[in-house]
């Protein structure tokens, strides 16, 4: 049998054929003629064989090793590592579908929230700081690359948020911004430690929130704090003192322009009543992201 024509009953391309041939898995015979592959029916069995190593889970690798079987004292290992692997895909695939179920619910609402503020209550978190951004470089906090990318395999479960201190916002604009992972608890605990020496724990806390225009998307500063700063001052709040801006990678048109926004989030002290407050809801939500 022709590889194409091989390829085609077994449902895998020629590539894999190919590999399976070079670790010695088949060994087709080769026409007199032209020299093509020709694969008979044990060189068949073997690809049958190698092809349910794979549906079971098994890698590429694991499936030529135990192409010609697993000795019986190896086996109940042999699977009780594989269930593990699954068992944290499953639990991998389900983190990953609520956080976008949470992303998706606030996509929804976000546009309609543009100028209005509201207060949530935010599950503890950590704040590692990893960058100073401005127009003309950035400048990471670390200069080891396999630091951040050790951190980059929690995405998307860490977010990245420009933070400052409410007592910086008071001269507008800055051009350096200050850059943040947002570390869930949960995830916090999955991280070594050696990555997380610098890492500022925020406890669980109340904050006002509210969505503004972007205007300055490709460049961020700290403009964008303006408005939450002023409703502060407004309102006379108090503000612990973090104020946080993420940017959704999603936007809107408006007269044929695409137009992106900020979520801007500031923690306060509750020392009295907050009066007077135009919320358009108070909701409590526990997000993964601030």
């Amino acid at each position: 049998m022709k590889i194409s024509d091989a390829a085609k009953l077994l449902g895998i391309s020629t590539d894999t054929i190919r590999y399976y041939e070079k670790e010695g898995v088949i060994t087709p015979k080769r026409t007199s003629k032209n020299n093509y592959r020709d694969l008979d029916n044990r060189d068949i069995i073997s690809l049958l064989i190698c092809i349910y190593n794979r549906k079971i889970g098994y890698s590429m690798k694991e499936s030529v090793e135990y192409v010609e079987g697993i000795p019986v004292s190896k086996i109940t290992d042999i699977l009780n590592k594989k269930i593990d692997e699954l068992e944290l895909e499953v639990k991998e695939t389900k983190n990953l579908i609520n956080y976008l179920t949470t992303l998706k619910m606030e996509s929804e609402i976000d546009f309609y929230n543009i100028g209005n503020y509201w207060i949530t209550v935010e599950p503890k978190c950590y704040l590692l700081p990893y960058a100073k951004i401005s127009q003309s470089e950035i400048c990471f906090t670390k200069d080891n690359p396999r630091y951040y990318a050790k951190l980059f395999e929690y995405l998307p479960f860490i977010n990245q948020a420009q933070v400052t201190n409410v007592e910086n916002i008071c001269d507008f604009p800055q051009s350096v911004t200050e850059w943040f992972f947002v570390i869930p608890e949960i995830i916090y605990n999955q991280i070594p430690q050696e990555f997380l020496e610098d890492a500022k724990v925020m406890p669980r806390r109340h904050c006002l929130n509210t969505v503004v225009i972007n205007e300055d998307w490709e460049y961020p500063n700290t403009e964008i704090f303006r408005d939450i700063f002023n409703y502060l001052k407004k309102h006379n709040i108090k503000s612990c003192g973090i104020v946080t801006a993420t940017y959704p990678n999603y936007y809107f048109q408006e007269s044929g322009k695409k137009v992106r926004y900020a979520k801007v989030k500031s923690t306060y002290r509750i020392e009295r009543r907050i009066k007077n407050i135009d919320f358009i809801k108070v909701c409590i939500f526990n997000f993964f992201v601030l």
